[in-house]
Protein backbone atom coordinates (compact mmCIF):
# COMPACT_ATOMS: atom_id res chain seq x y z
CA UNK A 1 0.00 0.00 0.00
CA UNK A 2 1.73 3.15 -1.22
CA UNK A 3 1.31 6.24 0.95
CA UNK A 4 1.34 9.89 0.00
CA UNK A 5 2.01 12.51 2.60
CA UNK A 6 1.01 16.01 1.55
CA UNK A 7 2.16 19.18 3.29
CA UNK A 8 -0.28 21.93 2.32
CA UNK A 9 0.79 25.51 2.98
CA UNK A 10 -0.83 28.87 2.39
CA UNK A 11 1.88 31.50 2.10
CA UNK A 12 1.40 35.10 3.19
CA UNK A 13 1.56 37.13 -0.04
CA UNK A 14 4.13 39.58 1.32
CA UNK A 15 6.38 36.67 2.38
CA UNK A 16 6.08 34.44 -0.68
CA UNK A 17 9.47 35.44 -2.14
CA UNK A 18 11.28 34.71 1.14
CA UNK A 19 9.50 31.39 1.58
CA UNK A 20 10.24 30.18 -1.94
CA UNK A 21 13.90 31.18 -1.67
CA UNK A 22 14.13 29.12 1.52
CA UNK A 23 12.56 26.07 -0.16
CA UNK A 24 15.04 26.40 -3.04
CA UNK A 25 17.92 26.43 -0.53
CA UNK A 26 16.61 23.25 1.08
CA UNK A 27 16.11 21.49 -2.26
CA UNK A 28 19.59 22.49 -3.42
CA UNK A 29 21.24 21.30 -0.20
CA UNK A 30 19.29 18.02 -0.30
CA UNK A 31 20.48 17.43 -3.88
CA UNK A 32 24.09 18.23 -2.94
CA UNK A 33 23.94 15.72 -0.10
CA UNK A 34 22.00 13.18 -2.19
CA UNK A 35 19.35 12.89 0.47
CA UNK A 36 16.50 10.43 0.23
CA UNK A 37 12.94 11.63 0.65
CA UNK A 38 12.33 13.28 -2.70
CA UNK A 39 9.36 15.62 -2.97
CA UNK A 40 7.26 17.25 -5.64
CA UNK A 41 6.02 20.84 -5.23
CA UNK A 42 2.68 21.76 -6.79
CA UNK A 43 1.27 25.31 -6.84
CA UNK A 44 -2.46 25.93 -7.18
CA UNK A 45 -3.05 27.80 -10.45
CA UNK A 46 -6.86 27.58 -10.47
CA UNK A 47 -8.57 27.25 -7.10
CA UNK A 48 -7.22 28.33 -3.73
CA UNK A 49 -4.52 30.72 -4.99
CA UNK A 50 -1.50 31.03 -2.73
CA UNK A 51 -1.49 27.33 -1.80
CA UNK A 52 1.49 25.04 -2.29
CA UNK A 53 1.43 21.26 -1.94
CA UNK A 54 4.62 19.35 -1.14
CA UNK A 55 4.01 15.69 -1.99
CA UNK A 56 6.11 12.70 -0.97
CA UNK A 57 5.51 9.04 -1.73
CA UNK A 58 6.41 6.21 0.65
CA UNK A 59 6.21 2.47 0.13
CA UNK A 60 4.62 1.84 3.55
CA UNK A 61 4.29 3.18 7.10
CA UNK A 62 7.76 1.95 8.03
CA UNK A 63 9.29 4.06 5.23
CA UNK A 64 7.20 7.07 6.28
CA UNK A 65 8.34 6.63 9.87
CA UNK A 66 11.99 6.90 8.82
CA UNK A 67 11.44 10.48 7.65
CA UNK A 68 12.67 13.21 9.97
CA UNK A 69 10.21 15.95 11.00
CA UNK A 70 11.00 19.32 9.33
CA UNK A 71 13.03 20.85 12.22
CA UNK A 72 15.28 17.79 12.50
CA UNK A 73 15.60 17.55 8.71
CA UNK A 74 16.74 21.16 8.41
CA UNK A 75 19.14 20.75 11.33
CA UNK A 76 20.72 17.80 9.56
CA UNK A 77 21.05 19.74 6.31
CA UNK A 78 22.34 23.05 7.69
CA UNK A 79 23.46 22.40 11.25
CA UNK A 80 21.34 22.94 14.35
CA UNK A 81 21.66 26.73 14.66
CA UNK A 82 21.17 27.63 10.98
CA UNK A 83 18.54 24.93 10.44
CA UNK A 84 16.48 26.07 13.44
CA UNK A 85 16.69 29.71 12.33
CA UNK A 86 15.59 28.78 8.80
CA UNK A 87 12.68 26.69 10.12
CA UNK A 88 11.32 29.58 12.21
CA UNK A 89 11.78 32.09 9.39
CA UNK A 90 9.74 29.87 7.08
CA UNK A 91 7.04 29.32 9.70
CA UNK A 92 6.57 33.09 9.95
CA UNK A 93 5.81 33.18 6.20
CA UNK A 94 2.78 30.90 6.53
CA UNK A 95 -0.88 31.71 7.02
CA UNK A 96 -1.87 28.03 7.24
CA UNK A 97 -0.15 24.66 7.45
CA UNK A 98 -1.73 21.20 7.13
CA UNK A 99 -0.27 17.71 6.94
CA UNK A 100 -2.22 14.71 5.65
CA UNK A 101 -1.46 11.10 4.73
CA UNK A 102 -3.40 9.16 2.11
CA UNK A 103 -3.08 5.72 0.61
CA UNK A 104 -3.53 4.89 -3.02
CA UNK A 105 -6.68 3.14 -4.23
CA UNK A 106 -5.70 1.29 -7.41
CA UNK A 107 -9.12 -0.39 -7.39
CA UNK A 108 -10.69 3.05 -7.96
CA UNK A 109 -8.08 4.25 -10.47
CA UNK A 110 -7.34 4.02 -14.16
CA UNK A 111 -3.57 4.04 -14.48
CA UNK A 112 -2.25 2.04 -17.45
CA UNK A 113 1.45 1.41 -17.66
CA UNK A 114 3.46 4.24 -19.15
CA UNK A 115 5.61 7.23 -18.30
CA UNK A 116 5.61 8.21 -14.64
CA UNK A 117 7.45 11.53 -15.13
CA UNK A 118 5.86 14.35 -13.10
CA UNK A 119 3.21 16.09 -15.25
CA UNK A 120 3.35 19.82 -15.92
CA UNK A 121 -0.25 20.26 -14.73
CA UNK A 122 -2.61 18.28 -12.54
CA UNK A 123 -6.36 18.32 -12.03
CA UNK A 124 -7.06 17.48 -8.39
CA UNK A 125 -10.62 16.76 -7.25
CA UNK A 126 -11.40 16.58 -3.53
CA UNK A 127 -14.51 14.57 -2.56
CA UNK A 128 -15.94 14.40 0.96
CA UNK A 129 -18.56 11.74 1.50
CA UNK A 130 -21.63 12.30 3.63
CA UNK A 131 -21.90 10.10 6.75
CA UNK A 132 -23.05 6.65 5.68
CA UNK A 133 -22.44 7.38 1.98
CA UNK A 134 -18.90 6.10 1.51
CA UNK A 135 -19.97 3.13 -0.70
CA UNK A 136 -21.79 5.44 -3.14
CA UNK A 137 -18.82 7.84 -3.19
CA UNK A 138 -16.43 4.99 -3.97
CA UNK A 139 -18.76 3.67 -6.65
CA UNK A 140 -18.75 7.06 -8.37
CA UNK A 141 -14.94 7.26 -8.38
CA UNK A 142 -14.51 3.67 -9.50
CA UNK A 143 -17.09 3.92 -12.27
CA UNK A 144 -15.51 7.11 -13.61
CA UNK A 145 -12.17 5.28 -13.75
CA UNK A 146 -13.80 2.30 -15.45
CA UNK A 147 -15.54 4.58 -17.96
CA UNK A 148 -12.32 6.25 -19.18
CA UNK A 149 -11.16 3.45 -21.51
CA UNK A 150 -14.73 2.48 -22.43
CA UNK A 151 -15.38 6.01 -23.71
CA UNK A 152 -11.92 6.38 -25.34
CA UNK A 153 -11.18 9.31 -23.04
CA UNK A 154 -7.42 10.07 -22.99
CA UNK A 155 -7.29 10.63 -19.22
CA UNK A 156 -5.54 8.75 -16.48
CA UNK A 157 -7.09 8.84 -13.02
CA UNK A 158 -5.32 8.14 -9.74
CA UNK A 159 -7.49 7.81 -6.62
CA UNK A 160 -6.44 8.25 -2.99
CA UNK A 161 -8.18 7.90 0.36
CA UNK A 162 -7.20 10.00 3.37
CA UNK A 163 -6.04 8.01 6.40
CA UNK A 164 -4.53 10.87 8.45
CA UNK A 165 -6.78 13.91 8.17
CA UNK A 166 -10.47 14.02 7.26
CA UNK A 167 -11.32 10.31 7.05
CA UNK A 168 -14.30 10.77 4.73
CA UNK A 169 -12.17 12.54 2.12
CA UNK A 170 -11.07 11.01 -1.18
CA UNK A 171 -9.17 12.77 -3.91
CA UNK A 172 -8.37 12.02 -7.50
CA UNK A 173 -5.54 13.20 -9.73
CA UNK A 174 -5.61 13.62 -13.51
CA UNK A 175 -2.16 14.46 -14.93
CA UNK A 176 -1.99 16.64 -18.04
CA UNK A 177 0.82 18.37 -19.90
CA UNK A 178 -1.04 21.30 -21.50
CA UNK A 179 -4.28 23.09 -20.65
CA UNK A 180 -5.68 22.48 -24.14
CA UNK A 181 -5.77 18.74 -23.39
CA UNK A 182 -8.85 19.48 -21.28
CA UNK A 183 -10.81 20.03 -24.49
CA UNK A 184 -10.60 16.25 -24.97
CA UNK A 185 -11.55 15.32 -21.38
CA UNK A 186 -15.22 14.53 -20.88
CA UNK A 187 -17.11 15.82 -17.79
CA UNK A 188 -17.87 12.96 -15.36
CA UNK A 189 -21.61 12.78 -16.14
CA UNK A 190 -21.05 12.72 -19.90
CA UNK A 191 -18.24 10.20 -19.50
CA UNK A 192 -20.46 7.84 -17.50
CA UNK A 193 -23.36 8.16 -19.95
CA UNK A 194 -21.12 7.46 -22.94
CA UNK A 195 -19.60 4.40 -21.23
CA UNK A 196 -22.66 2.85 -19.57
CA UNK A 197 -25.64 4.30 -21.42
CA UNK A 198 -27.98 7.17 -20.56
CA UNK A 199 -30.00 5.41 -17.88
CA UNK A 200 -27.21 3.64 -15.97
CA UNK A 201 -24.64 6.41 -16.42
CA UNK A 202 -27.03 9.07 -15.15
CA UNK A 203 -28.03 6.86 -12.19
CA UNK A 204 -24.38 6.36 -11.14
CA UNK A 205 -23.65 10.07 -11.43
CA UNK A 206 -26.70 11.28 -9.51
CA UNK A 207 -26.31 8.69 -6.76
CA UNK A 208 -22.64 9.59 -6.38
CA UNK A 209 -23.23 13.36 -6.34
CA UNK A 210 -25.97 12.95 -3.72
CA UNK A 211 -23.47 11.03 -1.58
CA UNK A 212 -21.05 13.97 -1.46
CA UNK A 213 -20.90 16.67 1.15
CA UNK A 214 -18.19 18.51 -0.76
CA UNK A 215 -16.68 18.34 -4.23
CA UNK A 216 -13.94 20.75 -5.24
CA UNK A 217 -11.59 20.73 -8.20
CA UNK A 218 -8.29 22.57 -8.50
CA UNK A 219 -5.59 22.78 -11.11
CA UNK A 220 -2.00 22.73 -9.95
CA UNK A 221 1.23 23.41 -11.78
CA UNK A 222 4.49 21.60 -11.08
CA UNK A 223 7.18 23.81 -9.53
CA UNK A 224 10.48 22.04 -10.33
CA UNK A 225 12.42 24.88 -8.71
CA UNK A 226 10.75 24.07 -5.37
CA UNK A 227 10.96 20.30 -5.79
CA UNK A 228 13.60 17.70 -5.01
CA UNK A 229 12.92 15.18 -7.72
CA UNK A 230 16.15 13.22 -7.52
Amino acid sequence: MALLNVLSVRVRPERSHLYEESVRRIAQRAAERREGGHWQAQEVAFGSIGTLYFVQEHADWAALGEQDPPPAYMARLFGEREGTKLYHEMAECLAELRYTVSHDRPDLSYAPQGSTAPPALTLVTFLRARPGSIPACEELIGKVAEAIPKADDPSRLYAYQTVIGDLRTYWTVRPIQRVEELDQVLPPQELLIRAFGAGEGDRIYRKGIDALQRAERQMTVLRPDLSYLG
